[in-house]
């Protein structure tokens, strides 16, 4: 799974994408095309370079400028360099592309030269490839068939400053160039692997110096990797964002899950359970791209797997019922675990486009059949009775104002609970949303009767 296939999942990844302050087209392009990690392995070493840039960050943040200063300058030459390693003849602009990427990766050896991060930058020797693109030493990121490149090039061009019409010149001092280009060539293609290395290193340093400036900005944390999944202050950035623009402050929830236990959150609607959910999914996808996640504290768990069952799945192309698109993304996901594959499932209150009967049954009998198995992860929502022995988690919910006031305030945190039974609080939240009273004492009047 690549990062630009899940940048739309409704889990708020992309908020966090235009976060981050790249510097270059490419390191935009090379995240997006980049693969999610799924070994602890690989993700503890993202983590170690990211916890390294954001001390470099705090030590030294005028180096941390002049890097994103240069990595402006980073183009993808992808194609150059593969043309190169397949043989093709270079033109002018070609030779630019390699001869300006020598020279910003040599830029970025010597500002790194000082620093703990220098013997990373030693392993690529540009030396070479320098003096073949800039006989002369001038370090200038241009292009030219120098003089000093043939004795013939050189008087050819004297001999037609004298006699600018004469074609026979003209057409002897063109091939002169071309075949210094394929000599070029010839010199630079055992340099291409170590081009294409350098362009990839310069990208993933325009990429890890952004994840750690929002990782400082935005007060997110490197998590542990462990064998279990908690969050301690967790919160979803944008949601706070969008808060905080209006004098609120976003309420952090702990959370915690581990492989073989499925755990649900229940309370009513508007009780803040799918944005605990999105929360989730979106420290899970941060997780395993490298990212530093949104909470005071975490351990978690790499997956092969990230299924997300959110919002309204109508498939309109399919012809598909929000109900059927929905049954059949949850049958997928458990193939996905009757494959044996290690997945976290993230199911946002499913079955509730069906009568509370059957959706009930349907929402028990999930938890019954994903049980006991050491591959899933699962976490679901609901606002149905669910007949399981999940560990379950309630939204507080509505608790007196500790200000003293006898009005009630909503408590969007999370509490492990002992039963599964839904709180009745829906009329409680449309009082506190101001609903038609006439309505509502209706209503208080059915439910007394039954």
């Amino acid at each position: 799974m690549t990062f630009k296939e899940i940048i739309d999942t409704p889990c708020g990844i992309r908020y966090c994408f235009d976060l981050l302050e790249l510097q270059s087209g490419y390191a935009r392009k090379y995240l997006l095309d980049s693969r999610m990690m799924t070994t602890a392995e690989e993700i503890v070493e993202a983590y170690a370079s990211l916890d390294k840039f954001t001390s470099l960050l705090e030590r030294e943040p005028s180096l941390i400028q002049n890097l994103q200063f240069r990595l402006q300058g980073l183009r993808n030459i992808s194609n150059t360099l593969i043309s190169l390693e397949e043989g093709s003849a270079l033109d002018d602009i070609e030779f630019f592309e390699i001869k300006h990427l020598a020279l910003l990766g040599d830029e970025v050896k010597q500002l790194f030269s000082k620093s703990e991060i220098s013997n990373e930058w030693t392993t690529f020797d540009l030396d070479n490839i320098i003096r073949i693109l800039d006989p002369d030493g001038l370090k200038i990121g241009t292009f030219y068939v120098y003089d000093s490149y043939s004795m013939e090039v050189r008087k050819l061009r004297r001999e037609l400053e004298n006699d600018p019409d004469n074609e026979d010149l003209r057409e002897r001092l063109l091939n002169e160039e071309e075949r210094i280009k394929r000599v070029l060539c010839n010199l630079l293609r055992p340099y291409a692997t170590e081009l294409t290395n350098l362009l990839h290193a310069l990208a993933e340093l325009d990429i890890v110096i952004s994840k750690a400036i929002q990782r400082k900005k935005e007060s997110f944390t490197i998590p542990t990797v462990g064998s279990s999944s908690s969050f301690e202050g967790m919160f979803h950035p944008e949601v706070k964002a969008i808060l905080a623009q209006k004098g609120k402050v976003f309420q952090r929830i702990s959370f915690s899950y581990q492989p073989g236990e499925p755990g649900i959150i229940i309370g009513a609607n508007m009780g803040g359970k799918t944005v605990a959910l999105k929360s989730l999914c979106l420290c899970q996808y941060l997780f395993q791209f490298g990212f530093a996640v949104p909470a005071l504290k975490a351990e978690m768990v790499p997956a092969e797997n990230i299924v997300f069952c959110f919002g309204d799945d109508q498939d309109q192309q399919k012809g598909l019922s929000s109900f059927a698109a929905e049954m059949l993304r949850i049958d997928r996901m458990i193939s996905l675990v009757e494959s044996g594959a290690k997945t976290l499932a993230l199911v946002d209150e499913p079955a509730r486009t069906t009568n509370p009967t059957e959706g009930s049954a349907l929402v028990s009998s999930l938890l019954r059949i994903l049980s006991n198995c050491p591959n899933l992860s699962l976490v679901l929502t609901t606002h149905y009775n669910v007949d399981s022995d999940a560990r379950c988690w309630r939204v507080k919910g509505l608790v007196e104002d500790k200000e003293g006031s006898d009005r009630l305030i909503m408590d969007y945190s999370l509490t492990e609970s002992s039963d599964n039974e839904v709180p009745h609080e829906a009329l409680n939240i449309a009082r506190k949303l101001g609903i038609s009273s006439k309505w509502l004492e209706e209503a208080t009047k059915i439910l007394d009767t039954q």
